[in-house]
C-alpha cells in the first residue's frame, strides 16, 4: 500500500532565517525565524522555536516562542511551556495552563442561548 504524500518542510534547531518565508504544505520551525511565515498547510512553532514576524497557515500549533499577530483558517493552539505576544484569528483558539501569553483574540462563536422562545416580550 502507498504511503500517503506529505509535503511537509522543517527548519532544524541550528536553522536561523531572516526574511520571509512562504509555501505551499506544512512547516515545522524548530529553529529561529524573524520575518513572517505565509504557507498553505499546517505550521508548528515547536519547544525550541521562536519566530519574531506575523504567521498565516491553515493552523497553528504553538510550543515555543512567537511574537508577532497570526491569521489561521483553521484552530490555534498555544501549548504548556510556549510565549506568545500578539494578535491571534483562527476558527477556534486554545490556551494551554503554563503557556504565557499577551494576546488579542479573534474568533466567530456561536453562542447557545437556549430554546428561542417567539413569544418572549
Amino acid at each position: 500500500m502507498p504511503r500517503p504524500s506529505f509535503d511537509a518542510s522543517v527548519l532544524g534547531p541550528s536553522t536561523r532565517v531572516t526574511g520571509r518565508v512562504t509555501g505551499d504544505g506544512a512547516l515545522r520551525v524548530e529553529g529561529k525565524v524573524r520575518g513572517d511565515i505565509q504557507i498553505s498547510g499546517e505550521a508548528e512553532i515547536a519547544p525550541s522555536g521562536s519566530v519574531e514576524g506575523n504567521v498565516t497557515a491553515a493552523s497553528l500549533d504553538i510550543s515555543g516562542t512567537l511574537q508577532g499577530d497570526v491569521v489561521a483558517s483553521g484552530p490555534v493552539a498555544i501549548r504548556s511551556g510556549a510565549v506568545v505576544r500578539g494578535d491571534l484569528r483562527g476558527s477556534e483558539i486554545s490556551i494551554e495552563p503554563g503557556s504565557r501569553v499577551s494576546v488579542r483574540l479573534a474568533t466567530d462563536f456561536e453562542l447557545d442561548l437556549g430554546p428561542v422562545d417567539a413569544k418572549r416580550r
